[in-house]
């Protein structure tokens, strides 16, 4: 097995082979320990893995690599882990506090807790209806933080780990102690609305329950305002965070892999990037060719492909004349701005096929093609759903709903499509998918999302001028979805 030191840990890249194994300093009784499993890699500056320590011990591991910043990261990560233990709040046991063997790299091992998932992982695999349920000891463990004097700092799901109701916190290197007293009713509300804008808007409609249930906790009344104050507190937070969040999707981290050249931009999936897809992504035309072209414009080509098992959408933005190319070659390439627009839509839950790459052709800072590579989702359109229903009733309703709560969550994100085409809804197995979004929108003012909007229903309406029963149906969900307008 590889033995690894700090300075063999600080070079290695983001994909770390397991099993391996460092030794702990001389004053650790068993200082083997191996690492079987890699939970977070940040190279050259952080490692956290799960393994064993001699005789077979479980434990996470924590190794802080940054030559400039180890000792203050892990200075703050014993400091928040020693705070909630004071306070008596649950978090894994610290079983050792030192260094590598080298004396280099500072670290910490603290007991793996078996038998518990995160918070992220448990809403997952619950349906809807037991979200509350999941959520209820969460917040219950968040007021008691805030009884204690603490926050996290960057609040998150990832964060909380439950075994039934049971909920351990983690991460000391987020918490924070204000002061000595508890947190502030102002310094509370704005830490939990960060919490609750880390999930999609859909459970926003929990937050003023979850609130009384805080309120109790900590033993205050619930104001009359609550589900206004929270809900503002919330949007607030959520933008915050979709402005920090879009800017990553241009830069390796992570979650992406991206490479600029003179000639070349391209941006992926971190996920995706394998060995498998390489052929594809250095030569899109080629794989075009042999795929299965679903549209063949002078503005754009779209194909099928089948690569490595799995079914895929590449869209590939034309270059129609010398003037197109002049008009386009400073602007965000249509394939750029599809793949901002399909993270924003999945960072607000709003469902869009999954957005796997993006490629510009590049003469310096000119663009030329570009490519948009996303998984493809099978279905039919919302035009193809409703005609074919048209003898069920109910079916009619049920597609009109679905497609009445995805117009009203893009009225509340006020985003406009710029092209509502019955095409550009599909309806597969799992719920109702928005596509095509080069011409897609987010507005800063509710004004002229609204001038945008109404431009886009009445294009959406213009499907069904032949069903008089379906447009009257449809016209009652959009004006509901603009009366629900934030």
């Amino acid at each position: 097995m590889r033995c690894y030191d700090t300075h063999t840990l600080r070079g290695a890249d983001r994909v770390l082979p397991t099993p391996f194994q460092v030794i702990l300093d001389a004053h650790e009784s068993r200082p083997e320990l191996v690492c079987t499993g890699v939970l977070r890699h940040l190279p050259g500056k952080r490692l956290v893995c799960s393994g064993t320590r001699g005789g077979g011990e479980p434990v996470v591991a924590k190794i802080f690599l940054d030559p400039s910043g180890a000792d203050r990261h892990y200075r703050r990560e014993l400091q928040g882990i020693k705070a909630l233990q004071e306070a008596g709040i649950a978090t894994p046991e610290l079983l050792f506090q030192g260094r590598l063997a080298d004396g280099q790299a500072p670290v910490l091992l603290l007991r793996e807790m078996h038998g518990f998932d995160n918070l992220s992982e448990r809403l997952e695999r619950c349906g809807q209806d037991r979200r509350m349920e999941t959520l209820r000891p969460v917040v219950e463990a968040i007021a008691g933080l805030h009884a204690a004097g603490l926050k996290q700092r960057d609040i998150h799901p990832g964060n909380f780990l439950l075994s039934g109701s049971r909920v351990m916190i983690i991460d000391g290197d987020d918490i924070e102690k204000p002061g000595p007293a508890p947190l502030s009713h102002r310094e509370s509300l704005s830490n939990l609305a960060l919490f609750f804008a880390q999930f999609h808007p859909a459970f926003d409609a929990l937050a003023p329950h979850l609130m009384a249930v805080y309120h109790a906790c900590r033993h205050w009344p619930t104001p009359s305002d609550t589900s206004e104050s929270i809900a503002i507190a919330i949007q607030r937070w959520r933008k915050w965070r979709l402005k920090r969040f879009l800017p990553k999707i241009q830069r390796s981290c992570t979650a992406f892999f991206v490479q600029k050249q003179w000639r070349r931009f391209m941006a992926c999936d971190r996920a995706w990037y394998v060995p498998a897809h390489q052929a594809l992504l250095d030569d899109p035309d080629a794989f075009i060719e042999t795929g299965t072209v679903l549209k063949a414009g002078n503005s754009a080509t779209v194909a099928k492909l089948s690569i490595d098992g799995r079914e895929i959408v590449v869209k590939r933005y034309n270059i129609k004349s010398m003037a197109h190319a002049i008009s386009r070659g400073l602007r965000p390439s249509r394939a750029m701005v599809s793949w901002e627009n399909a993270h924003r839509l999945r960072f607000l839950g709003i469902r869009t096929p999954r957005p796997l790459a993006v490629i510009e052709e590049r003469w310096g800072i000119r663009r030329k093609r570009a490519f948009f590579f996303m998984a493809h989702r099978p279905g039919i359109t919302i035009d193809q759903a409703l005609r074919g229903a048209l003898d069920n009733p109910q079916a009619v309703n049920h597609y009109l709903d679905l497609l009445g709560d995805l117009l009203k969550q893009l009225a509340a994100a006020l985003i406009s499509h710029g092209d509502c085409k019955a095409t550009n809804f599909l309806l597969s197995s799992q719920g109702l998918y928005l596509v095509d979004l080069d011409g897609m929108r987010a507005h800063r003012f509710k004004s002229a999302h609204r001038r945008a909007f109404r431009r886009d229903m009445d294009r959406l309406l213009c499907n069904w001028q032949d069903l008089p029963q379906v447009q009257c149906g449809l016209e009652a969900r959009i004006k509901k979805a603009l009366e629900e307008e934030v």
